[in-house]
């Protein structure tokens, strides 16, 4: 699946930083319209795909919403697709789906094999438009699942979604969608919204629910792979920092990924944020945070952080509760899922030791919970 597939390399290039829609936890706060130039593009792109890779150049076209400079895109990818490099790359456009009608749809489809869409879709009509509003019935899904049927769904949580979680991500499956990407929004105050019981309740829910459809590939939250939690290997930054770069039209920079870009957290910040050594990062997270036996599975943005608290590695600590009750739900999958199973593999026994060596953390989260 082109999803899982890994790149020797990877660009995110933005198209344009306005979007037709005004969903409630963007956080690019600079909507400009504005559009890439395809000339500057194409001599950059040009320049990276001469030289080949082992296993090609992953193109990332994110905006605002892209598709708003449909034309620009077109001109972009066919005078690419002309040149015929003998380095592999393949496009990656991030969309909300709403302007993919006519002309848009049919040159998708006949490029379907050059060109990968996500779709950001957060549930049913009823909690996408609370994050959305009046976007769902906008979408063609059909076209999506016809064009790419493994196609990846973006979904944004927040807290008014949350106590839909199992609703919405059993809707999404029952429309045929097997690869759900989701992530709590980001630019929150989690710490006011009191919904980790809620929370709790709901990832339980889903445990039964892929329990009983085995067939049926987990949501983003329950593939962390727990085995990593007793293994050697060394803490990694969660996220593509030193995988990914990011080029803006607008400042004509390259970031480490699009979060750094001044849509997102002004100028000064970006300015700042560019400044910092990003391969340092692990020995300037906090101390409770490298003390904890889960560090190697949580989840934060670095850019983020800055943005919001000042420090690259002062991480939301309102997400943190959230974070482990997700971890007691994923334990809980795990432990059932791999002692039904008649031939575990070698990553599945290591996942029952984190299981045994962790139990009592574990319990002691779900205790605090209830």
């Amino acid at each position: 699946m082109e999803g899982d597939y890994v790149y020797s390399r990877s660009i995110c290039m933005a198209t344009n930083a306005n979007c037709n829609l005004k969903c409630t936890y963007c956080y690019e706060k600079e909507k400009r319209n504005i559009g890439f130039d395809v000339n500057e593009a194409l001599e950059i792109l040009d320049g990276m795909l001469r030289e080949k890779t082992e296993n090609g150049t992953k193109i990332k076209l994110h905006g605002g919403e892209p598709f708003l400079v449909f034309p620009k895109i077109k001109q972009l990818c066919e005078s690419l697709w002309e040149n015929q490099y003998s380095e592999y790359f393949h496009f990656h456009v991030t969309t909300n789906g709403t302007l993919v009608h006519g002309e848009i749809q049919d040159w998708l489809y006949e490029h379907r094999e050059q060109i990968t869409v996500k779709l950001s879709l957060d549930g049913n009509e009823y909690s996408n438009d609370i994050n959305r509003p009046d976007s769902f019935k906008k979408i063609d899904i059909p076209f999506f699942l016809k064009t790419w049927p493994d196609i990846r769904i973006n979904m944004t949580i927040t807290p008014e979604t949350l106590p839909y979680i199992s609703e919405n991500v059993q809707y999404l499956h029952s429309l045929g969608f097997n690869d759900i990407l989701a992530h709590l929004s980001l630019m929150t105050d989690w710490s006011k919204c009191k919904l980790e019981r809620i929370f709790y309740d709901q990832l339980l829910d889903l445990v039964k629910y892929y329990l009983k459809n085995p067939h049926i590939r987990p949501w983003s939250f329950f593939t962390y792979d727990i085995s990593r939690t007793v293994d050697d290997k060394p803490y990694l930054a969660p996220c593509n920092i030193g995988q990914l770069k990011a080029y803006d039209f607008q400042t004509r920079k390259y970031y480490p990924c699009h979060m750094f870009f001044p849509s997102v957290g002004g100028e000064k910040l970006s300015e700042e944020l560019s400044k910092i050594d990003l391969n340092k990062l692990e020995k300037t997270e906090e101390d409770c945070c490298m003390k904890c036996p889960f560090i190697k599975l949580c989840i934060t943005c670095y850019a983020e952080n800055y943005i919001a608290r000042g420090s690259v590695s002062r991480r939301d600590m309102s997400l943190c509760s959230y974070q482990k009750i997700n971890l007691v739900a994923l334990f809980k999958y795990e432990y059932v899922r791999i002692l039904s199973l008649k031939n575990p593999s070698s990553n599945d026994v290591k996942k029952m030791l984190a299981i045994k060596k962790w139990y009592q953390e574990i319990t002691a989260i779900e205790r605090s919970i209830i």
